[in-house]
């Protein structure tokens, strides 16, 4: 320990200004982050109960994977997140938009873009999105932006799923409605070639031609039913608007919020680096302290022959 001590003595200089130098960088920096970061809020209240709240586990299927509907939600936005065509829609409704047709990589940015993300649920039915700036104002234009973007690719996604189940509902009604037709043809024309009385052979034929048609019509009618409910059950959602509310909208900061952690991570990051170069500069000097101050025994061995 001795040996350290004197070494830190002699070197005192030199890593009281690594120290400085590494320890001054690191502070300022973690300084700039928490004054120059601004993270807009805002929560989402989720009232819709997904038609499916389990999902497949795939290592093990009979084993359900529960969700609720606001990591459903969550997951959703993390998913659309990972996408470039979705940030460049978010970003092109911001004052960023500027930055990214000036930028030449646009990769970088939209990366950066989306690590200031952060999408966190609170409860069955409450999640909190969250979107860190360094201007008070780009925070809730990014968060309004994401949300708005993606409310339109969820109802671009419920047409097309809406159109596709409203084709197979149309294909289906006219084979049905072609079924009918033919059962009543077919009444009528068993009407037409038998007159009154009919025998008891005809009279069940003649029952057997209605109950098809009838069994035709009621199938007609469940299926003009069920597309009108695929229909229609989507639009009354979309228009109540209760299935995804912005309870707090997200606002304005007028202080900086949300650096406090990265702001952290960055000054002990660099209290570690300085502690640790000190240490091995410490460890080399001390090294190369003992080297040089070693002495040879070969030349003690030749200076004690000599003088014998």
């Amino acid at each position: 320990m001795q040996r350290y001590l004197s070494t830190a003595h002699r070197y005192r200089w030199l890593l009281a200004a690594m120290l400085l130098l590494v320890w001054g960088s690191g502070l300022g920096a973690a300084y700039v982050e928490y004054t120059n970061t601004f993270e807009s809020q805002a929560t989402i209240w989720v009232l819709r109960a997904s038609p499916e709240l389990t999902a497949t586990n795939l290592d093990d299927p009979s084993v359900p994977i529960i969700q609720t509907v606001a990591s459903q939600q969550a997951e959703l936005l993390n998913q659309l997140l990972q996408t470039k065509s979705f940030l460049r829609d978010v970003v092109a409704r911001t004052r960023m938009r500027a930055a990214l047709e000036a930028t030449t990589d646009e990769t970088r940015f939209l990366d950066e873009v989306r690590r200031r993300f952060r999408i966190q649920p609170l409860g069955t039915n409450m999640l909190r999105v969250a979107y860190a700036a360094r201007d008070p104002q780009t925070g809730p234009e990014m968060v309004d932006a994401a949300l708005a973007v993606r409310g339109e690719r969820v109802v671009q996604a419920r047409i097309a799923a809406t159109t596709a189940v409203s084709t197979l509902y149309r294909r289906e009604f006219e084979v049905a409605q072609a079924q009918a037709l033919d059962a009543q043809r077919e009444l009528d024309e068993f009407d037409a070639s038998h007159r009154a009385p009919l025998s008891i052979a005809d009279e069940h034929r003649q029952s057997q031609l209605r109950l098809a048609l009838d069994f035709a019509q009621a199938r007609l009618g469940d299926l003009k039913g069920r597309a009108d409910r695929a229909v229609v059950a989507p639009m009354i959602l979309e228009m109540s608007g209760m299935e995804f509310q912005v309870v707090d909208v997200p606002r304005v900061e007028a202080t900086p919020t949300g650096g406090g952690r990265s702001a952290m991570i960055i000054a002990a990051v660099a209290l570690a680096a300085g502690a640790g170069l000190a240490m091995l500069l410490l460890v080399i000097g001390t090294l190369l302290a003992d080297r040089v101050t070693r002495p040879d025994v070969r030349q003690l061995a030749s200076v004690q022959a000599a003088r014998t």
